[in-house]
């Protein structure tokens, strides 16, 4: 376990939430660059003080280093102290709803929160401390492309694609479209938790542009242009029968956009009409 627990009390009071520092024992494992800060310089304060740092590290030496949200492209690590690391510290900045200082340390009370107001939950593992590259109540999936993606399910009333986009920009999002089976089940989860038992279906990005229509549906004739910033590359999730149910019409109209739904207990990628209002909730993304 951590060796020590101690709550530097430097308390801004604000509308929303209370700034705080908890030091604990270890070292940083892994992360972006730090800067460092003079060593006759008060690192706990230089953090608190600095509105885009998230983090300070003190060395048994002295030195002291910043690490900044800003500079965060890479996971964040703290692992728990050795015989060797026993006299470093690290200080966390975290933002609490009320002004205690508790020496509870959980990962209930490591949140901290961007200049701009996401709020991102230190993991609190075995190992230590890990720090989440995702929002709060975001989920990241990392792409065969390279593509790091952060996704959210949202539950909505019955709506079109466009309010769906607009409900996915209102949190700093877009529609996101679908790559693995993986990801599938893991929308019909969050579908599941949401709906109930009564499901639903949801948009996602995408758009076919050469939909054969009547004469034939083959997911090797597909052209999809997803149009979501780069996040969804392919089309080769089209061609898993496990999860893809494309008939491309409906009717005598093309089913050219795209839904995530529930069919006997699998989840499945639907091919809609891109007028229909008939989903109930969507599949939001943004790209690391």
């Amino acid at each position: 376990m951590f060796l020590r627990v101690f709550i530097f009390c430097l308390l801004i009071s604000e509308v929303i939430s209370i700034t705080k520092i908890i030091s604990v024992n270890g070292k940083v494992e892994s992360g972006p660059v730090p800067t460092s800060i003079d060593s006759e310089s008060d690192c706990p304060s230089s953090c608190y003080f600095n509105s885009d740092c998230m983090l300070a590290s003190l060395a048994a030496s002295g030195q002291c280093s910043i690490y900044s949200f800003s500079a965060l492209t890479t996971g964040l690590k703290i692992a728990k102290p050795t015989e060797e690391t026993t006299e470093s510290i690290v200080y966390f900045k975290v933002t609490s709803p009320d002004d205690t200082c508790t020496p509870e340390l959980n990962n209930t009370n490591l949140i901290f929160t961007s200049e701009n107001g996401d709020t991102y939950k230190w993991e609190y593992t075995e190992e230590g401390f890990s720090f989440p590259r995702c929002r709060d109540g975001w989920k990241q999936f990392d792409r065969s492309s390279g593509v790091s993606v952060c996704m959210t399910a949202v539950s909505l009333g019955n709506t079109n694609k466009v309010n769906a986009q607009s409900a996915c920009q209102r949190m700093n999002g877009m529609l996101v479209g679908l790559e693995t089976q993986v990801e599938a089940q893991w929308m019909w989860d969050q579908i599941l938790t949401q709906k109930g038992d009564a499901g639903g279906n949801y948009w996602l990005a995408g758009e076919q542009m050469n939909n054969p229509g009547a004469s034939g549906c083959k997911t090797t004739d597909f052209l999809i242009k997803w149009s979501d910033d780069g996040m969804t590359k392919g089309v080769a999730i089209t061609k898993n029968t496990n999860v893809s149910n494309l008939s491309c019409t409906d009717g005598k109209y093309n089913e050219n956009c795209f839904n995530i739904r529930n069919v006997r207990g699998v989840a499945l990628l639907n091919d809609v009409l891109c007028s229909t209002n008939s989903a109930n909730g969507a599949i939001c993304g943004y790209k690391l």
